[in-house]
């Protein structure tokens, strides 16, 4: 393999790339890039085996064809390089020659043809065609909800269910649940629905573009599921297991509704959060008519009072949540309002932007 390329046109594939490389295995071809250049194109590819890249990107000219893995550490390097020319050259026996200016430097490789990608040899079962903000909209909304470690691997990750031309998608960590619900255009035939893992959903929503005119394909399979962008392709394993009944945990009667300014609830939750303890972070809210209190006190840490003015017409009522949790929504709802609706003080809340049905957070109470 031999090229000539420019650091722009290769260092922002190569760092995406690098998102993709394995962090915890033995095997040392995971800690490399494939580079296959052909036809004035490298095609760079990386993996965990459970999630796979490859990328294709320009270049100034390929002299000579041909496939080789590199470690990443060709990455800081290049970083490092001014924006010059930059050539690339393997031998036969993997090593890599990459010169810039008057530096030279070889960096030993791996053979090309051992590297372990992701196949998809199973049949494509249905695609469906999305804008990559929408995409990104949906991610953004619910997937810090999710599981953050693999103690029940089917929450830890991003449950999608697509059906006609309606796409859900529910995160959970058993205490919160965030969903969203969006129509498309085009729809699919058949019924699909994946739990897609929270490490594909964390570097999936690093690439996906506000532009609104960019669009994703989801290619569907049966184990697993490919993510196709104009130069990008990532294809993921899914979390194989059955997913809670997301509606039964979704309350759809409420004896009590406020309307709150979401800025001053955030700004009041912020504060008393600094005087929970670290572990349970709990914050008491009280509603009375057109007023909410928000109280905190912990154990040598001091107390808290808040009280702002929402609008509330019904019964008084106290509940205790995990601050925490309340300033993880608040960062993703726009409205200006929100709606806070309860059932009573032991059964979950929602919170949700006012007019806006397509998201809704549901939370748990925290029972004293």
């Amino acid at each position: 393999m031999k090229l000539i390329t420019k650091k722009n046109e290769i260092l922002d594939s190569l760092q995406v790339a690098q998102f993709f490389i394995s962090t915890g295995s033995t095997l040392p071809l995971l800690s490399n890039i494939l580079f296959d250049a052909q036809d004035d194109f490298l095609f760079l590819s990386a993996t965990d085996m459970d999630i796979s890249v490859k990328i294709k990107c320009r270049v100034e000219k390929v002299e000579q064809a041909g496939k080789t893995t590199i470690p990443k550490k060709i990455i800081p390097l290049i970083k490092e390089f001014t924006d010059d020319i930059i050539k690339i050259e393997t031998d036969k026996n993997d090593n890599t020659k990459v010169v810039c200016k008057k530096a030279s430097y070889k960096i030993n490789g791996l053979p090309a043809e051992d590297f372990p990608v992701l196949q998809l040899d199973e049949k494509k079962l249905e695609s469906i065609t999305i804008p990559q903000k929408l995409l990104k909209e949906i991610i953004s909304k619910i997937y810090y909800a999710a599981l953050k470690d693999t103690t029940k691997r089917n929450l830890n990750g991003v449950y999608f269910k697509f059906e006609g031309k309606i796409i859900e998608a529910v995160a959970t960590d058993a205490h919160r649940l965030a969903y969203y619900k969006t129509e498309v255009k085009t729809g699919v035939k058949s019924k699909f629905d994946y739990i897609i893992p929270l490490k594909t959903i964390n570097e999936i929503v690093k690439v996906l573009s506000d532009d609104e005119t960019k669009e994703i394909t989801l290619n569907f399979y049966d184990k697993v599921i490919e993510f196709q962008m104009e130069n990008m392709d990532i294809v993921s394993r899914i979390i194989d297991e059955n997913y809670p009944n997301y509606n039964q945990v979704i309350p759809k009667e409420f004896n009590m509704e406020a309307s709150v300014n979401k800025e001053e609830f955030a700004a009041a939750i912020r504060r008393a959060s600094t005087i929970t303890s670290d572990k349970s972070k709990i914050v008491i809210i009280k509603f009375e008519k057109n007023k909410l209190m928000i109280i905190a006190q912990a154990q040598d840490e001091g107390e808290a009072f808040e009280e702002i003015d929402i609008k509330y017409d019904s019964e008084p009522v106290e509940v205790s949540y995990n601050a925490a949790y309340i300033m993880d929504v608040l960062k993703v709802i726009e409205s200006d309002t929100i709606e806070i609706k309860l059932i009573s003080s032991m059964n979950p809340g929602i919170i949700k932007g006012k007019g806006n049905d397509d998201f809704l957070y549901i939370v748990m109470p925290i029972r004293k």
